[in-house]
């Protein structure tokens, strides 16, 4: 299953999300392949220093990581999209996607840009708890 997490510039929400839920599904023998995109931003920028620090604390590496246009990316071979939030899921619906393939948090998740690291971590777990239940819904597609 291919998936991809969808914000706004894909620099620290769904960086994060990405990297998680790919250590989640390796952890419980789920096979996908997951990518990150951005409605508003280009291709090549960095991970934002505080997306990386507060994923380094919980021993995942976003250093490397470089965000992706949501225009670069073949909606048409993506199975499932994550947006952060319902905005995000709109746009997506705009862009042609099809709601059955779209999966919606139970809340949007903030966007911590600008913040301190405090906020980044409050972003980080509430990412985290969010994708518990996209681990359920994978496991039992």
């Amino acid at each position: 299953m291919k998936i991809l997490f969808v914000c706004s510039g894909n620099t620290c929400r769904s960086p994060m999300a990405q990297v998680m839920f790919e250590k989640m599904c390796k952890e419980n023998n789920i096979d996908v392949e997951c990518k990150g995109a951005g409605t508003a931003t280009t291709t090549g920028i960095l991970a934002s220093n505080n997306s990386v620090e507060v994923m380094r604390e919980i021993g995942i590496d976003l250093s490397g990581y470089r965000s992706t246009s949501i225009k670069a990316i073949l909606l048409s071979e993506i199975d499932l999209f994550v947006p952060m939030t319902y905005v995000h899921a709109m746009t997506l619906m705009q862009l042609g996607v099809p709601k059955d393939k779209i999966y919606i948090f139970s809340h949007d998740i903030s966007d911590p840009y600008f913040g301190d690291l405090d906020l980044y971590r409050f972003t980080r777990d509430e990412i985290y708890e969010q994708l518990k239940g996209l681990l359920d819904f994978v496991e039992r597609k």
